[in-house]
């Protein structure tokens, strides 16, 4: 398992940076969704929120992924940070999302900024440890 950290730790950096990016993208799609929504149907049933959907299932997905390369990598940090970002991308979205009572969809908002501000730290904290495990470049570069 060892030898799997350093690739591992390469995985995460670059997942972690994905992730970040696509939450940016992510609420930018549902401004989107929101604002192109026509006529009376359902929340639910509109087209302008799929790509919103689609996006979100993805994070959710690189979530995990991102959890399971913690395990990998054996940081307690970084799994107990991690775990948290998976369940809120996976559960807690899927949960707020259309709920009946409308103060729980508000905490869909939320914890999205929760994804967003977990996912950045992660990544800043990753870039970090990479260039700190660098030895310094000359001047020539």
């Amino acid at each position: 398992m060892a030898g799997l950290r350093p690739v591992a730790a390469v995985a995460f950096r670059f997942l972690a940076t994905l992730i970040a990016l696509a939450c940016v993208v992510q609420i930018y799609l549902a401004g989107r969704g929101v604002f192109g929504i026509r006529g009376a149907t359902k929340l639910d049933d509109q087209k302008s929120l799929d790509p919103h959907r689609v996006l979100g299932e993805i994070i959710g997905v690189a979530a995990v992924l991102l959890f399971l390369l913690a395990l990998v990598m054996w940081d307690r940090n970084l799994i107990r940070w991690t775990l948290l970002l998976a369940v809120l991308a996976e559960l807690v979205q899927h949960a707020t999302a259309l709920p009946k009572h409308p103060w729980v969809s508000g905490l869909h908002a939320v914890s999205g900024v929760a994804i967003v501000a977990i996912a950045g730290s992660l990544t800043g904290s990753a870039w970090r440890a990479h260039r700190a495990s660098r030895p310094p470049a000359g001047p020539d570069g």
